[in-house]
């Protein structure tokens, strides 16, 4: 870490410039530490990265390796294997390969390092730690095909032995809008894509000899999210793909009425239980709710 005054003789705009140019991780932590006055400067767009880190772990920003070396001391073991999984995350494989022989012994979360260079795509941070004694799993792969990292999912099942996968994987692929066969699929990799609306993915693997199972939890994720295509071609097929009660539910759950009133005008209409479907409405959209009692009356249903 360069000492503070080097930075003291630049103009604070032009401090301010290079400062945009930084890593978010460097933003956060090495620009408070030139200049007082560009510490003030930066502590919004600080603040901004440390507040995005928060909901989603891999979202976090790296940490500069002199960082990581000068809070150290400091960090607890789980706060140590954290910032080992973060440079992982990120292909930060100095700071990996420094932090990893430093963990505690048998601290049980090597296989979350592996995950974490897989759902970053990042390949060489995923050969370090498996060269620095980490181990992988399942997870793995589907961390590499939910993200489509397609090249860190073909170097992992060409290594002796193969990074394992499982019917998972295709699901976690799908659910994203990715597929990378021949990994094994079943009825959730439907279901994963018809949730996540991604319909070539769908007609893609429905195509295929024999095509991807499906059943219906297919219809029921496609009706549960709003995915009204989804379900119109789902319906489409020769045979078409099954429904149940549970589709009827699902789309009146969560406020979905285009998508209702489509099931139950079907020949023959998607099967239902009225009343179970108004007591599931989670929305409180008067046009939602009365249909469903228009329809209730019509079948003699009182609500």
């Amino acid at each position: 870490m360069p000492p503070a005054t080097t930075g003291a003789a630049l103009q604070l705009d032009v401090l301010q410039k290079i400062c945009s140019f930084l890593p978010p991780g460097d933003v956060a932590l090495t620009a408070p530490r030139v200049t007082k006055a560009l510490a003030a400067a930066a502590a919004p767009l600080a603040e901004a990265v440390r507040s995005e880190a928060v909901p989603w772990q891999r979202r976090v920003f790296a940490v500069p390796l002199w960082a990581l070396q000068e809070a150290w001391p400091q960090l607890a073991a789980e706060q140590r294997v954290c910032a080992a999984v973060r440079a992982a995350a990120h292909g930060d494989v100095p700071a990996l390969g420094w932090a990893l022989p430093r963990l505690p012994e048998n601290h049980g979360r090597e296989r979350c390092i592996c995950e974490a260079a897989a759902a970053g795509g990042q390949l060489e941070a995923l050969q370090c730690a498996l060269a620095l004694g980490c181990y992988w799993d399942a997870a793995t792969g589907r961390e590499a095909a939910a993200n489509g990292h397609l090249a860190v999912l073909q170097w992992a099942r060409a290594q002796q032995p193969p990074c394992p996968w499982d019917e998972r994987t295709c699901t976690a692929a799908a659910q994203s809008g990715h597929l990378a066969p021949p990994c094994p699929w079943d009825e959730r990799t439907c279901a994963a894509a018809a949730a996540s609306g991604h319909l070539a993915v769908l007609q893609w693997a429905r195509a295929q000899q024999p095509p991807c199972p499906w059943s219906e939890s297919t219809c029921t994720e496609a009706a549960a999210i709003g995915h009204l295509a989804v379900l119109q071609w789902l319906r489409a097929q020769q045979p078409p793909c099954p429904w149940s009660e549970g589709t009827c539910t699902e789309a009146a759950r969560y406020g979905h009425l285009a998508v209702l009133q489509w099931l139950r005008a079907q020949q023959p209409p998607c099967p239902w239980d009225v009343r179970l479907c108004f007591q599931q409405v989670w929305t409180t959209e008067a046009a939602h709710l009365q249909w469903i009692r228009e329809q209730a009356a019509l079948e003699g249903v009182l609500l």
